[in-house]
C-alpha cells in the first residue's frame, strides 16, 4: 500500500496514477478522513487530559458538580473513541483500495498498448493442419477433460501417464536452470487466511477470483505468492535477498474471464505452478526482476518454444504491481501468442501491507523490502510444448533437454501406435 504521507504530499500525482489504472478510489475522501482522524485524536487526547484533572479534583472534593463533570467527560471520551475507531476503519478500507504507483515504462491503455520487447524463435511450419493441445492430449492418453468435467465440472482437467511425467520433467528442468542462484524450494499449504491474501494485494481487488471456504477464514490459494507473503507477515527480516520457489496447486474462479479460453486447459479452475518470489533490497529490485525473466525465457528456450516478451499495459496489471513482464508462447492451433508467465515488480506495496520490514543493523531504521513475483513454470507450458512439437500422426517430439527426464524417450506417441509398436 502507499503511505498516507506520500498521498498527502503527492495528491495530484496519486490521483493521476489511479486514473491511469482505472481505479475509482476517492483520494479526496482519504485525505478528509485522515484529517478527521487527526482531529478526533486531538479531541480525545484533550478529553483524557481533562479527565485526569477532574480525577485530581475529585480526590480533594466530592461535590455533585465535579462528579457530574467527570461523568460527562468519560461519556464524551467513549463517544470520541468509538467515532475514532469507525473513522480509522473507514480510512483503512479506502487506503486498501489504492493501487501501486505505475513504473514510467508501463504503457497506458488496454492489451493493444502492450509493448513487445523482443520475439524469440521461429514459428513452426507444418504441412498439415496443426491440432489443438486438448485434441492431441486426448488421443495421446495424457489429458482427459471429459472425465474431469464429469467429476468436477467445467474448467478442470486430468493429466495422465506421460502428461504427469511431463509436468514433473518441467519441474526438474526448471530446477536445473536456476541451480546455483540460491533459491529455496518451498512446498506450501493450498489454504491461506484472508490476511495472507490481503498482504499479497489480492484482497480486496480480486476477491471474486478466490475460492473461499464456507464459514471459514481460509481460501484456496490462487498462487503460492499469497502464502509466501503471508508466512512472513509481521516479521523483521535480518538478511536479504530471500529467494523462494513456491510449489503448489493454484485455484481460481476465473470470475472475470467471460468465456475466454474455455476450450482446453489454458484458463482453468485448478493448475500447477512453480512461483519465483523474491524479497530484496530496493536497490536490487531491477536485477532480480530481470533475473526472474531470464529464468522464464531460459525454460522456453530449452523447450524450443517460440515466444515473445511484452511489457503489459496498465489495464492488464494487478493493483499491487508496478511493472510487469509477460512471456507469451506461440500456439499454432490459435495462430497467436498466449501468456505463459507473468513477472511483476511490486516494489514495497506488499511488504507495507504485511508489515514485513528489514533491519540492516543495530541502530539503523527498519525499511520495507521490495518484492518480485514471477511464474517459474505452469501447466500452460504443456500446452505450448504439445502444440509446437506435434507431428502429423499425433505424436509429440520432445526437446533434447527434456528427454533425460522422460526416461530417455524422445517421443510421446498416440496410445494406439504405442500399443502396436
Amino acid at each position: 500500500m502507499l503511505e498516507l504521507s506520500f498521498i498527502e504530499k503527492n495528491k495530484a500525482f496519486v490521483i493521476a496514477n489511479c486514473a491511469k489504472r482505472g481505479s475509482n478510489v476517492d483520494i479526496d475522501k482519504i485525505l478528509f478522513l485522515n484529517s478527521r482522524r487527526r482531529s478526533l485524536v486531538g479531541e480525545a487526547d484533550d478529553v483524557r487530559r481533562k479527565i485526569r484533572e477532574a480525577s485530581k479534583r475529585l480526590g480533594r472534593t466530592r461535590s455533585d458538580e465535579d462528579v457530574a463533570r467527570a461523568r460527562d467527560l468519560r461519556q464524551r471520551r467513549d463517544l470520541l473513541v468509538a467515532e475514532l475507531r469507525d473513522c480509522e476503519a473507514e480510512l483503512q478500507s479506502e487506503m486498501d483500495r489504492v493501487p501501486n504507483i505505475l513504473d514510467p515504462r508501463v504503457p497506458i491503455g488496454d492489451d493493444s498498448a502492450a509493448i513487445i520487447q523482443r520475439v524469440v524463435g521461429q514459428k513452426p511450419s507444418f504441412d498439415f493442419a496443426p491440432r489443438a493441445h486438448d485434441d492431441l492430449g486426448a488421443d495421446l492418453g495424457i489429458i482427459d477433460i471429459k472425465r474431469a468435467s464429469q467429476m468436477a465440472g467445467s474448467r478442470f482437467y486430468i493429466l495422465k501417464n506421460e502428461g504427469v511425467r511431463l509436468r514433473l520433467a518441467l519441474f526438474h528442468l526448471f530446477l536445473d536452470i536456476v541451480a546455483g542462484q540460491g533459491w529455496d524450494l518451498i512446498s506450501l499449504p493450498v489454504l491461506a487466511k484472508q490476511e495472507s491474501l490481503y498482504v499479497s494485494g489480492y484482497l480486496p481487488f480480486a476477491s471474486k477470483d478466490n475460492f473461499r471456504l464456507k464459514d471459514s477464514d481460509l481460501s484456496l490459494v490462487g498462487t503460492s505468492e499469497q502464502a509466501l507473503l503471508g508466512m512472513h507477515a509481521g516479521e523483521v527480516l535480518r538478511e536479504l535477498p530471500l529467494l523462494y520457489l513456491g510449489d503448489s496447486m493454484c485455484f481460481r474462479t476465473e470470475a472475470g474471464s467471460y468465456g475466454r479460453d474455455t476450450k482446453g486447459i489454458i484458463r482453468v479452475h485448478q493448475f500447477y505452478k512453480l512461483e519465483q518470489l523474491v524479497y530484496c533490497e530496493p536497490s536490487e529490485v531491477e536485477y532480480w526482476h530481470e533475473q526472474c525473466l531470464k529464468n522464464e525465457e531460459a525454460l522456453l528456450q530449452a523447450l524450443e518454444i517460440p515466444y515473445r516478451v511484452v511489457i503489459t499495459a496498465s489495464s492488464d496489471m494487478a493493483a499491487a504491481g508496478s511493472i510487469k513482464y509477460d512471456t507469451e508462447a506461440w500456439l499454432p492451433s490459435q495462430d497467436r501468442y498466449v501468456e505463459m508467465t507473468s513477472n511483476s515488480n511490486l516494489r514495497d506495496y506488499q511488504t507495507r501491507r504485511g508489515k514485513i520490514r528489514l533491519m540492516r543493523g543495530k541502530g539503523e531504521k527498519a525499511v520495507y523490502p521490495f518484492t518480485i513475483s514471477a511464474t517459474g513454470f505452469c501447466d500452460r507450458h504443456l500446452v505450448a510444448l504439445i502444440e509446437n512439437h506435434q507431428n502429423e500422426d499425433g505424436s509429440i517430439r520432445l526437446p533434447e533437454r527434456l528427454v533425460k527426464y522422460m526416461g530417455g524417450e524422445p517421443m510421446i506417441r498416440p496410445r494406439s501406435t504405442s500399443a502396436s509398436a
